[in-house]
């Protein structure tokens, strides 16, 4: 018995390999020839597109960043942290446990790490100006909050000024009677003199302490050390609706709509191959002589 020999397998071989190779000019003609199949995907997918578009309802979103306010020494009237949390409570999506709230409402509040002490808002609104009505009023809440600590710590810094300047003018008179006291004292009783002189000298440190003691004080009244909760920039109405994202839906339903037109092209044209062969007289005439055999 003959075997075919190595060489007569390789010389067969190719052929076999080119005749399962599709090239890209095949997958190209039968993409031509179920171009109506490629468009209708795309038809229905961009108009799916445009329906979502037109039937969705536009969002608008502002901002904007306040900073906490603080007096020196006691510092921040309310923690970033803090403050987000509670705005959020009473002004975010979630009103409570499976209660959502209407818009406008607050997105987002939270705390940027590059700017210290600041709580950046984010209103979503079904209008530009909701969304900044929204803000707006937030903030009014938060600065009217701050602001009531604001004036008690900075009354309580002013009369400690005041106690300065009413401390440095009794001190002053003591240092000026124990002056006048020291001229009279020092011809009839050295030893009393000396003593009057030693307490005028602690009185000299004490009012030198006060010297020194209001500036510090002032420069602590002045910013940034003490300043009032405060905008950082204005609240700007937004122009374009934040969603839906027009460019990104047409984007995503022409990619998705070709993608899935050439799939179906591709799929329509394996139908139609395999009923061609499944009907073909050859295969009818093998079928039927395969019938008579048996």
């Amino acid at each position: 018995m003959n075997h075919p020999s190595n060489s007569a397998l390789r010389a067969d071989q190719p052929s076999v390999i080119d005749n399962d190779e599709i090239s890209l000019l095949e997958l190209w003609v039968i993409l031509v020839r179920r171009k109506l199949w490629v468009l209708s995907a795309l038809a229905i997918c961009m108009g799916g597109a445009v329906g979502y578009l037109l039937v969705k309802t536009p969002v608008y979103e502002a901002r904007i960043k306040l900073r906490i306010g603080q007096v020196a020494g006691a510092g921040l009237f309310e923690l970033p942290e803090v403050l987000s949390s509670r705005l959020l409570a009473m002004h975010g999506e979630d009103a409570a446990d499976g209660v959502k709230r209407e818009r406008p409402f607050l997105k987002q509040a939270s705390v940027p790490k590059s700017i210290p002490a600041t709580v950046e808002l984010v209103a979503e609104a079904d209008s530009p100006a909701d969304a900044v009505a929204l803000l707006a009023r937030v903030f009014t809440e938060v600065q009217k909050t701050h602001d009531q600590t604001f004036r008690a710590n900075l009354r309580l810094m002013n009369e400690r000024i005041q106690n300065l300047d009413a401390q440095r003018v009794a001190l002053q008179q003591q240092f000026d009677d124990a002056s006048g006291l020291i001229e009279q004292l020092k011809p009839r009783d050295p030893v009393q003199a000396s003593l009057i002189m030693l307490e005028r000298g602690r009185i000299s440190v004490s009012m030198n302490d006060l010297d020194a003691e209001k500036p510090a004080l002032a420069q602590k009244l002045t910013p940034p050390q003490t300043q009032s909760t405060e905008l950082l920039g204005e609240v700007v109405a937004p122009e374009k609706a934040a969603a839906p994202k027009r460019v990104l839906v047409l984007t995503l339903a022409l990619v998705l709509g070709l993608i899935g037109g050439v799939l179906l092209a591709f799929i329509v044209e394996f139908l139609s191959k395999a009923r061609e062969r499944r009907g073909s007289p050859i295969d009818c005439a093998t079928d039927s002589s395969a019938r008579r055999d048996a």
